[in-house]
């Protein structure tokens, strides 16, 4: 009880004593993330270097769910040499300690809020009472979910998404989770690195931070059934000893600004008091001036805003007219409150009269994400515009500013709204997103995709996801086209990190270690397609630093984000292994990338060691 003191001290400043007391219980309960993770199967293939690269192909919808090679869409080629038992399990670590930044939750409790329509942003739905099912509720040891609400010196609001636990594949070998292209965390907490200061725990989710880094994945062949491409290496793992460590990516096809349909981009513009600083709203017209410059003709804009009330300050104008757009954001001034809810429901009424005739359309939210006024939950936002958001129109949010930063509201709505997750601290960071990617952002190539790795129990003993743990879904909706998942933009890469203990070693060589398999839909279809691809236990070498560089890199930067958020499983690790890491995959086109954020890292250590 004396860790939520914190939280209703803030309120009774903010709001009152009485508001307070009353509306404390409701928060607790509603905003809080959930902490279980669904097991489910999956399907990969292919790397650089020699290892393996393959395309997609469709496997029948009715696929059954046993691993054999011979009915895989497709296979990894992997090294022919012979087959060396790798090493056995290590005894499993003691019971994570409890996180110090927020308090445990019953299980029943453990997911409530954040269910917004959608498999992403409610890991808990659907999950069925067997055994199987009841395994993975372990991770209520790690305190997973609450709310933390940090200082303003820390940077705003985040939830705090708990920590993956090992699974017993005996008692279940499916892990199964929707693709996250998010990469908000990873630079906000860039943001607290580059001061030489510790980001908040809570701020760091781990597959954001993979995720958010480049990589040179080898793209789909142009016959591949599927728009993406899977790549999969592995290693012993450097995160703990005795383990080892299996990369699953996904790379999608790249469209190339002349070959992308027709899009109309609603602008929603924060235009509240909040937004005044100089590295929100003057930042945040600087990111949509350098957007608009990189459309084409053929693509419109509308500008919708919202404060205390909420307006149309350019209605659908085509790109034609740059003059007349580049003024209205010229014009933007800030004040007042923050009416989200009501702007949300505008701009997507204004999205949805351009939808249709091989046009995309896609609200594009620019926010500190301070709501105050009207619906200030994501769930109540999302039930208004749930409507506009199933048929088609997209959704991006974008953060900007530091204090009363609010992640886990701009997160959650990018999940229920079929969109991406970003967060802008430079003109630099804006450049990335929306001149360099703006495509990837544009063009949605797959939709509702999910991965879900099938462990083989006679090679791999216990399994763990790092990661993706709001990103959860329950097995048996793998193969539920109505369930939400995630979207793949074009060009985009989405890349996953398990950990593994394998059996004790015996006479007989080590076969696959699994089936990953992927399915996903087409933008705006129903029924999804489906590949899979058998992990061989060839795949994996005998050190990390054996890994090609881009599967090095994602290990790497798992490893500083798993350090950085208190991981009770990168105990011992420090971030001066994760920078040697970076170093030495620090080559071709990337290198400047992984040296810079390497530099980073270890300027921070000694802080982290005072913490």
């Amino acid at each position: 009880m004396h860790r939520l003191l914190p939280r209703l001290l803030a309120c009774v400043v903010a709001l009152g004593f009485a508001s307070c007391a009353s509306e404390a219980p409701a928060l607790q309960n509603e905003e809080m993330a959930s902490t279980t993770t669904s097991r489910p199967p999956a399907s990969a293939a292919g790397n650089n270097d020699n290892r393996s690269e393959v395309s997609p192909s469709v496997a029948d919808d009715a696929r059954s769910e046993q691993r054999s090679p011979s009915s895989a869409a497709a296979v990894v080629s992997a090294d022919k040499s012979e087959r060396k038992p790798m090493p056995g399990p290590v005894p499993p670590p003691p019971p994570a300690p409890p996180m110090t930044t927020s308090m445990p939750r019953p299980l029943e409790e453990v997911g409530v809020a954040g269910v917004v329509g959608a498999g992403r942003a409610a890991p808990h739905a659907g999950k069925s009472d067997s055994a199987r099912d009841v395994a993975k509720t372990t991770r209520s040891a790690d305190a997973f979910g609450q709310l933390e609400t940090a200082p303003a010196d820390k940077g705003g609001t985040f939830v705090h998404a708990g920590t993956n636990p090992f699974i017993d594949t005996g008692a279940d070998a499916l892990s199964t989770f929707a693709v996250d292209v998010d990469t908000g965390s990873f630079t906000f907490a860039r943001r607290f690195l580059k001061q030489g200061n510790l980001p908040p725990d809570a701020a760091v989710r781990v597959e954001e931070w993979v995720n958010a880094m480049h990589y040179s994945y080898a793209s789909p062949a142009k016959i591949a059934a599927m728009p993406f491409s899977v790549h999969i290496d592995g290693a012993a793992s450097p995160i703990a000893r005795g383990k080892h460590v299996v990369r699953v990516a996904l790379q999608a096809k790249k469209v190339s600004k002349a070959e992308r349909g027709p899009t109309h981009l609603v602008f929603l513009v924060d235009v509240s008091g909040s937004m005044s600083a100089a590295d929100k709203l003057p930042l945040a017209t600087k990111a949509m001036h350098m957007m608009v410059d990189e459309l084409r003709d053929d693509d419109s804009i509308a500008l919708v805003t919202y404060a205390g009330s909420t307006g149309i300050v350019l209605p659908a104008t085509s790109i034609k007219n740059k003059k007349v757009i580049h003024a209205a954001i010229d014009n933007l001034r800030s004040g007042g409150g923050t009416g989200m809810s009501s702007g949300m429901e505008l701009a997507y009424r204004e999205a949805q009269k351009q939808l249709g005739g091989g046009r995309s359309a896609r609200v594009v939210v620019l926010s500190d994400g301070d709501a105050n006024i009207g619906r200030t939950s994501h769930t109540e936002m999302l039930k208004a515009i749930k409507g506009y958001v199933s048929e088609g129109v997209m959704m991006s949010t974008v953060g900007f500013g530091t204090g009363n930063y609010n992640d886990h509201l701009m997160e959650q709505l990018s999940n229920a709204g079929n969109g991406n997750y970003t967060y802008i601290d430079s003109e630099k960071t804006a450049e990335r997103f929306f001149v360099h990617e703006l495509d990837g952002t544009l063009e949605t190539v797959a939709q509702d995709v999910k991965i879900q790795v099938q462990w083989n129990k006679d090679v791999v003993a216990r399994y763990r996801l790092i990661g993706y743990e709001n990103r959860d879904i329950a097995d048996n909706d793998f193969r539920n086209d109505k369930k939400d998942a995630g979207e793949i933009g074009a060009g985009h890469a989405v890349t996953a990190l398990y950990e593994l203990e394998l059996v004790a070693p015996s006479s007989t060589p080590y076969t696959d270690l699994g089936t990953v398999r992927v399915r996903a839909k087409k933008p705006r279809g129903t029924k999804a397609e489906e590949l899979a691809v058998v992990i061989p236990a060839a795949v994996l070498k005998e050190n990390a630093r054996d890994l090609d560089d881009d599967a090095q890199t994602a290990v790497a930067v798992a490893l500083a984000a798993e350090i950085l958020r208190h991981s009770p499983y990168a105990e011992g690790r420090t971030l001066s292994e994760a920078a040697e890491l970076l170093r030495g995959a620090a080559h071709g086109p990337h290198a400047a990338e992984r040296l810079e954020l390497a530099s980073e890292l270890v300027a921070v250590e000694p802080r982290l060691a005072r913490r």
